[in-house]
């Protein structure tokens, strides 16, 4: 029977083109994991020079994860391409080991129906805005994807084209953050967590049970990762300009950044090419954390193997990895802005306490500190199950129903002090209800095509797009309360909040660009990154990074502590203090002043 068994698994062996080469392989139908739930099988291809690295057809994954057919075309010369169902296609070339993109909008980002699983554009995670649609302006650029340059076997044949799952997921990545892992046994087809939790089971094989155990990774493994490492950053990274090796990732790709770094960058692939999987993980944390960091690229950290916690460092709590990650601190500007920032909400709390609504004279302040929905009570809210979200939205929401409901309140001040981010959904239902602005701005840049979001928002929250969600709107003059801890969502909402007729108070935004993108490797990890596929702009197609402009500056004055903090790092300057930041009876007239000023203006003219 055992005989039988190999015999039937070996018969699916095969041919294939790996740089006009042929290989054999062995097929196993493999069980797909989607939140926890079996959904299906996947045919996975181990070739034989390869053993441990699962290969995966373009064509299944893209029916498989968007709902999305693709159709083979094999060509007399050896090349193939496939076919999306409006006829553009991707050509691949198996012997050069390179596959062509003519058109990436136009064969990455259909306008699927609106489902939550499918791809697409219109694809939200949210139930409460849709985009209705997004216009390219300008030719494309050709995007030739150079797997051979990685050493990165492509094969294909006549139902397909095939790639390492890994390789696979992060060049099919999406704005709804879909992506694949495979953890040794099982695959799994996920969406970024925003409670920042792995998938359940991901980490839970005998694979990476016998890794963290002392076995070694194996040849293939260690190499396939650092390859799929160095493709993903080189094609997909944003560069917003921030991390340490930025401009020389952009200038030479990641590998001849490390090598140029000389002995600390040769010791960092050596752990990132690792037999022990704890140097691997610790290297890999390093990268991120002190070589890439800008607020979005970063690797989680740890990871719980069969229900024990592995932590990234190995020896988390000794003097000397405290120290390391103490000047990781201080070589990476991203994070050590972060942890300057942190006083910032500290001393709100101390004027503000944990207060989400407040009233001065005319002037009604809501909390926002960050853009993260609560997706589960949205969705049970939505189903008649759950009542109205607590969350961010939920508390702007609940304010301006309130503020509504006083008559003397005519200004609104959104305070994003603290915020740091999230998703765009939360920031589109807002202007949404607000300035009843309905475009978000950006670049492609693999592409160099700039693109116009249009969306729409359901803002009487009934289930329902229609003509009533026109009529919900809230009438106030409108400011939001800025500091540099606003990143990302954080950054981009006030920009395109001022474009709508909103005064900007405190001091510039702390940039965040880019919209995040998840990178997968062979052994199950994933790390996100800045994306090149998702660069914000305001209407003007510039760049957001720099922050926002801000229309009634507020002084941040350094204290003695302050001081004292920046001494003890050999730095010069200090923590500023926030604290006239949270006056709200000067923010309630720097409001006045300002849109009596604007009436008057207009009165004139």
């Amino acid at each position: 029977i055992v005989l039988f068994a190999m015999l039937l698994c070996m018969s699916t062996a095969a041919s294939a083109g790996t740089f006009g080469s042929r290989a054999s392989y062995v097929e196993k139908n493999t069980t797909v994991i989607t939140d926890s739930k079996e959904v299906g099988e996947l045919p996975l291809r181990f070739y034989t020079k390869t053993p441990h690295i699962p290969y995966l057809g373009i064509g299944a994954y893209s029916e498989f994860v968007y709902k999305q057919p693709l159709t083979l075309r094999q060509n007399e010369d050896g090349t193939c391409a496939l076919v999306n169902p409006i006829g553009e296609e991707v050509h691949c070339d198996p012997k050069a080991g390179t596959i062509e993109v003519r058109d990436w909008n136009r064969f990455f980002d259909l306008p699927l129906p609106l489902e939550n699983e499918a791809k697409g554009w219109k694809d939200t995670a949210t139930r409460f805005v849709r985009i209705l649609d997004v216009a390219f302006e300008g030719e494309p650029e050709i995007v030739l994807l150079d797997f051979a340059r990685y050493g990165i076997a492509v094969y294909a044949d006549e139902k397909d084209i095939y790639l390492p799952v890994s390789t696979l997921s992060n060049m099919m990545t999406d704005i709804a953050t879909n992506y694949m892992l495979y953890n040794g046994e099982k695959l799994f087809v996920q969406r970024v967590s925003l409670s920042g939790e792995d998938p359940a089971g991901v980490y839970e094989s005998e694979v990476l049970r016998a890794e963290t155990q002392g076995r070694k990774r194996p040849a293939d493994i260690r190499k396939q990762a650092y390859a799929d490492l160095c493709f993903t950053i080189d094609y997909f990274f944003g560069h917003p300009g921030i991390a340490f090796l930025d401009q020389a990732v952009a200038d030479q790709g990641l590998d001849k950044a490390l090598t140029n770094l000389g002995k600390d960058g040769e010791a960092l692939k050596a752990g990132l090419t690792s037999e022990d999987l704890s140097e691997y993980v610790s290297s890999l944390y390093t990268l991120f954390f002190r070589y890439l960091s800008d607020g979005h690229t970063l690797y989680p950290g740890s990871m719980e193997v069969n229900g024990e916690l592995f932590d990234n460092q190995g020896m988390l709590g000794s003097i000397a990895e405290s120290y390391h990650r103490i000047m990781d601190f201080a070589n990476s500007p991203a994070t050590m802005r972060q942890l300057l920032n942190s006083v910032i909400p500290m001393e709100r709390k101390l004027f503000w306490g944990d207060d989400v609504y407040r009233e001065c004279d005319n002037t009604a302040i809501i909390r926002l500190d960050s853009f993260m929905p609560d997706e589960e009570a949205w969705d049970l809210y939505y189903k008649g199950e759950g009542d109205f979200p607590e969350d961010c939205l939920g508390i702007v929401l609940t304010g301006l129903k309130r503020a509504s409901e006083n008559p003397e309140i005519e200004n609104v001040i959104l305070d994003l002090s603290c915020n740091s981010g999230g998703s765009p959904d939360v920031m589109m239902a807002i202007l949404a209800v607000t300035t009843g602005q309905d475009q978000l701005f950006g670049i492609h840049k693999l592409t160099n095509r700039r693109m116009t979001f249009t969306f729409e928002a359901d803002t009487n929250f009934d289930g329902v797009y229609d003509e009533k969600d026109k009529e919900t709107k809230y009438d106030f003059n409108y400011g939001v309360l800025v500091t540099r801890y606003a990143f990302s969502c954080g950054n981009l909402f006030p920009i395109i909040f001022r474009e709508g007729g909103a005064v900007l108070i405190g001091e510039p935004s702390g940039g965040g660009s880019c919209c995040i993108q998840i990178g997968t490797d062979p052994e199950g990890f994933y790390y996100f990154l800045s994306s090149a596929q998702w660069q914000l702009t305001d209407s003007e197609n510039v760049s957001v990074e720099g922050g926002c402009k801000i229309d009634l500056p507020i002084e941040a004055k350094t204290n003695g502590i302050g001081k004292a903090i920046y001494g003890l790092l050999g730095m010069e300057g200090g923590v500023p203090s926030y604290e006239n930041y949270f006056d709200e009876e000067h923010l309630s007239e720097l409001m006045n002043d300002y849109f009596m000023t604007e009436t008057e203006a207009d009165v004139a003219a």
